[in-house]
């Protein structure tokens, strides 16, 4: 018995030493298992992430600019030794009653650290507006918002699924007129759905593709409405333009910094190329449907772009952007630089990757963003 319980801490005591062999500060490694803590809303609340460092660290929250207020967001534990197993740290937070605000909070050591970017947003950020390019009016919503007399006076963005066609006018008039709904379907009372009447193509030009959208197609349209005859919800006649089907416009834009390519432009001009060639120099502009990655060492972003927004099919029918760049060429600083609904002009060359994959090669850099110019 005795010689057993020898045996068995002798074990014990090569499996410490084997434990403690891997266990080599020369090879420092600090990392997280998040890059970056999105909330959804400015309550109060706690959220965790592991860290797994070799060497002691502690930990430094900071404002990511002057104006984000951090004093409430602690990190507890705030500071540990060198562990061989992850850590799990938790971030406790009071309810952001300001703005929108991000912090950064930093494992440091003395050989080096990582960073998890925290974003939460604030009461008092500004209230998502129905019938704007980041959150477009759904037709069943503006059908009910106009019954209830509720009737936008500004050019609006709408979209939904073609649920009936009336016409698609190549000969006479060049428009269209067609229903859109939530979900593709057509109620009874086509006055319960919203009516997209004589509307115009991409830039308010003229149609001349009588196959440009078809049943179940999701539709952007952008435009005036108003209401015919006291019951009938519909576009401003001639007034309103189909931005986008199934994310892409009708091709337009001569890549110039005056006029940039429309994504449908672009995808079409990436995808004639011969696989392995480039384009020259060109300007496109375009909304951000999908971020796919970002590289915290090199500072770029993969993403995608439509000409509306949305992304409703495969990856493969629009324009990803490979590891693209900010304004004048330099690193984006996270993955939250660019964001969903981002109205964007780059500047880059086109490619057919594989022969299948319109694409911005690397390099590309950010000319606007929502209007705004390089780093005004």
């Amino acid at each position: 018995m005795k010689i057993k319980n020898i045996f068995s801490v002798l074990a014990l005591v090569l499996a410490v030493a084997c434990n403690e062999a891997t266990f080599d500060v020369k090879d420092p490694k600090v990392t997280t298992s998040t890059a970056s803590i999105v909330l959804e809303d400015a309550a109060a609340g706690s959220v965790s992430f592991e860290l797994n460092a070799n060497l002691p660290w502690h930990v430094v929250v900071s404002p990511v600019s002057a104006d984000d207020q951090v004093a409430d967001i602690k990190v507890t534990p705030s500071s540990g030794q060198a562990s061989l197993r992850p850590v799990a740290l938790t971030v406790t937070y009071k309810t952001n009653k300001d703005l929108k605000r991000q912090a950064i909070i930093s494992i440091v050591t003395n050989a080096q650290g990582a960073s998890v970017r925290f974003t939460q947003p604030g009461e008092s950020d500004p209230t998502e507006i129905k019938g704007s390019l980041e959150t477009p009016y759904k037709p069943n919503d503006l059908v009910a918002d106009m019954k209830a007399g509720k009737v936008p006076t500004d050019n609006i963005y709408i979209r939904g699924l073609v649920s009936k066609i009336s016409s698609i006018d190549v000969a006479q008039y060049h428009n269209a007129t067609f229903w859109l709904t939530d979900d593709g379907e057509q109620p009874a009372d086509d006055n319960d759905a919203f009516q997209v009447f004589r509307a115009k193509d991409f830039g308010l030009a003229d149609i001349t593709d009588d196959a440009l959208f078809k049943l179940k197609d999701v539709v952007t349209i952008y435009g005036p409405v108003t209401v015919y005859n006291g019951k009938v919800y519909e576009t401003q006649a001639n007034k309103a333009q189909i931005l986008a089907v199934n994310g892409l416009g009708t091709a337009s834009g001569d890549g110039t910094s005056q006029s940039p390519y429309n994504i449908g432009k672009a995808v079409a001009a990436a995808s004639a190329l011969p696989e392995g060639t480039s384009s020259e120099e060109c300007y496109i502009k375009g909304v951000v449907s999908k971020i796919k990655s970002f590289s915290e060492s090199y500072g770029d972003i993969t993403y995608y772009l439509t000409d509306d927004g949305s992304h409703v099919l495969e990856d493969s029918k629009y324009m990803q952007v490979y590891n693209g760049k900010s304004f004048n060429g330099e690193k984006f600083s996270s993955k939250e630089d660019l964001k969903i609904g981002d109205l964007v002009v780059i500047k880059g060359t086109l490619t057919n990757y594989k022969g299948n994959t319109p694409e911005v090669n690397k390099g590309s850099q950010l000319m606007e963003l929502n209007g705004k110019i390089g780093n005004e």
